[in-house]
């Protein structure tokens, strides 16, 4: 059994947060996409959505689900404490054993920080377990998970390079449901994508129709721009023999590009072009710049909205590539940690970024006057 204190700072260290709140916001992921609760920062429209009639509202799923996203946390922690492992590395099948099997009867007994002012007796703990039907529900979504990944898996047999079919972690499975989004619902990323393409194209037909001439600024904005949209992705180096640019890589490659429009637009001269924070229009996420600006509106939506949905991916990714075993081969680790649904969010976030890369380079290159 590990240190106690040891293993929570390994885990604060990790997650910048206790490893009950990481428990509870990795099994949260898990929840929602079991559920088909719609927890989306802009919702949809309100009612049953086509498949899901019976995907619970909000109160619904803050009485009954909430719950067992905390009992799962629970198995989560406590399978991790036993382990000396993080909360996320914890292979999701061995919950079963805590939720609803022979390892029950021992989750409420002993310590664990979670980060409220009150300490959780180990009475506070047995009734977050609950009773016979949270544990069932536990269980099915645990079931419905593994099925879909399996699904998943078999999948791949045919189309991937033979690396052996890697353990499944609540934190990989997370990673994955957040990027596919909930079944029968846009991905939220998807909407800052969307959003992105609208903005370019309306740069992009504004040019062509001469409705907005750009201005000495705006081209030298575009020049200094240009090279971090199409450079190569080169971080974090890969072993040798490997071939590059590897998923890892194009995944850390985006917050670096609003990292650098954020960077040239602290400069006086570009300010304008810079995000407007949160004074935008509901529903308008992700824009940036002024609002009779179309580079500024097209760059910010790309750089501070598309590639920034990476964000939190990219900082998971990272922090697990630091820990690859390194005889571990590239493509056996890619399959292990980034899903095709996070391959599917990388390659439209791409797109978007190239098509503004085009722009941007006749805006920086301008064809001479006849």
């Amino acid at each position: 059994m590990a240190d106690v204190q040891g293993w929570e700072r390994r885990n604060e260290t990790a997650y910048g947060t206790v490893a009950w709140r990481r428990a509870v916001t990795t099994c949260g992921a898990l929840v929602v996409w079991h559920t088909g609760y719609d927890n989306r920062a802009v919702p949809g429209p309100p009612g049953p959505r086509p498949g899901r009639p019976d995907a619970p509202d909000g109160a619904e799923f803050t009485s009954r689900w909430m719950r067992v996203v905390a009992l799962l946390a629970l198995a989560a922690c406590r399978a991790a404490r036993e382990a000396d492992a993080l909360v996320d590395d914890i292979e999701l099948p061995t919950l079963f054993d805590w939720v609803d099997g022979a390892r029950t009867e021992g989750l409420h007994r002993g310590p664990l920080e979670t980060g409220e002012r009150r300490v959780r007796t180990e009475e506070g703990w047995l009734d977050l377990v609950g009773d016979e039907d949270r544990r069932r529900l536990a269980r099915r979504v645990l079931a419905d998970h593994v099925e879909a990944h399996a699904a998943g898996e078999r999948d791949l047999e045919d189309a991937r390079d033979g690396t052996v079919p890697p353990p499944l972690t609540i934190g990989d499975r997370a990673r994955a449901v957040r990027a596919a989004g909930i079944p029968d619902l846009e991905p939220e990323w998807a909407v800052a994508v969307g959003h992105a393409r609208t903005r370019i194209d309306r740069l992009g037909a504004a040019l062509r129709e001469g409705l907005w001439t750009p201005a000495r600024e705006h081209r030298a904005f575009a020049g200094m721009l240009h090279p971090t949209l199409v450079a190569e992705p080169d971080f974090p180096a890969l072993p040798s023999g490997a071939t590059g640019p590897a998923w890892v890589q194009r995944a850390l490659r985006m917050p670096h590009i609003d990292s650098t429009f954020l960077t040239l637009t602290e400069l006086p001269q570009f300010a304008a072009f810079g995000p407007k924070g949160d004074a935008g229009e509901a529903g308008d996420a992700g824009d940036a710049g002024e609002a009779g600006d179309p580079l500024g509106n097209a760059v910010g939506s790309v750089a501070h909205g598309a590639a920034t949905s990476l964000a939190g991916t990219a900082a998971d990714l990272e922090k697990l590539w630091t820990a690859r075993p390194v005889d571990q081969p590239v493509t056996q680790w890619e399959r292990a940690h980034v899903p095709a649904p996070v391959r599917t969010q990388i390659l439209a976030v791409e797109r978007v970024t190239h098509e503004l890369a085009a722009i941007l380079f006749d805006l920086a290159n301008p064809a001479p006057q006849r």
